[in-house]
């Protein structure tokens, strides 16, 4: 698999459809399609990584319908000693090559991941060597990413009085499924079901296209994105799953409660690399994450840190 050269071939296109997308998955990264359901997608796989490390955004203002590429920057992660850059966004061959010369003795280090781009990151012991390294590789620098991130975020909340209702998707052929705040994952039920609840979390499916989530709030159907839905219904069953551990900086959060991918970006830029998954308690563990910003994250999905 070669996500480098998919990143490169990203940076020069800009912007695109999600077919093209999948399109350049298979050219670069060799996807084989697959939908099963007891393996992630490859194509997913990578468009989390790209999305979590501030590469590309998918589905968002100005790419609804796809992605486009995010400007080059370098984004620095805690402070003296501790102080880490890395290098997000676009890339190219030019720029590459500009940015490991201008890292000459510096600490750079180049992590492989299985389904992402090469991570680089530079470590110094001084702020303004990293500012400089940015200004000399003719990319943006921001300072404090994890928080500059997260302090923008709204709180996650319920449904508000006068709330714009929404229907179920009509037809026969919507696979319909229910979160569980137990397990954390979802069921299947039949639509008179869903549309009897009170309150809950339904997942509605069908062949091409991308997954609907709908919230019954207090009888009413509300459309919401899926991770939203899945914390204000935390929330309302008064579920807290985030678990932090002091001693190692390291925010464990169930698979099946994975947060806003903008909430998830803050969380990787602490250390530059995805959560790494636990098969044993089926969870998301985030390293290196200072307990400041740990606290912050909880408090947006309206969550205490234990």
């Amino acid at each position: 698999m070669n996500a480098n050269d998919l990143l490169l071939w990203l940076s020069a296109r800009r912007s695109g459809s999600w077919p093209q997308f999948r399109g350049g998955v298979v050219a670069f990264a060799g996807d084989d399609d697959s939908e099963s359901e007891d393996r992630f997608p490859l194509h997913q796989q990578i468009r989390l990584d790209l999305q979590r490390l501030a590469h590309v955004e998918f589905f968002a203002r100005e790419c609804e319908s796809g992605w486009r590429v995010a400007p080059p920057v370098l984004a620095l992660s805690g402070s003296g000693e501790a102080c880490l850059g890395i290098l997000c966004g676009a890339r190219s061959d030019g720029l590459l090559d500009r940015f490991k010369v201008a890292a000459t003795g510096m600490e750079l280090n180049a992590i492989e991941l299985p389904s992402g781009p090469t991570v680089l990151t530079v470590r110094s012991n001084q702020e303004r060597d990293l500012s400089r390294l940015a200004a000399d590789s003719q990319i943006a620098f921001q300072k404090d990413a994890p928080l500059a991130i997260l302090s923008r975020l709204p709180v996650v909340s319920p449904p508000r009085r006068g709330q714009v209702a929404n229907e179920f998707p009509e037809g026969a052929d919507w696979k319909i499924e229910e979160f569980d705040t137990v397990t954390f994952g979802w069921g299947a039920l039949q639509r008179r079901e869903a549309s009897r609840r009170r309150t809950g979390l339904f997942r509605f499916t069908i062949h091409f296209q991308p997954p609907r989530h709908f919230l019954r709030w207090d009888g009413i159907t509300y459309e919401v994105p899926r991770a939203i839905g899945i914390y204000t219904l935390l929330r309302r069953r008064r579920k807290q799953v985030l678990e932090y551990d002091r001693s190692r900086k390291t925010l464990r959060i169930p698979a099946g409660c994975r947060p806003m991918h903008l909430v998830e970006r803050g969380l990787v830029l602490c250390s530059g690399l995805p959560p790494s998954f636990d098969p044993g308690s089926i969870a998301l563990r985030y390293t290196q994450v200072p307990e400041d910003t740990a606290s912050l994250a909880a408090q947006i999905l309206l969550q205490e840190i234990r």
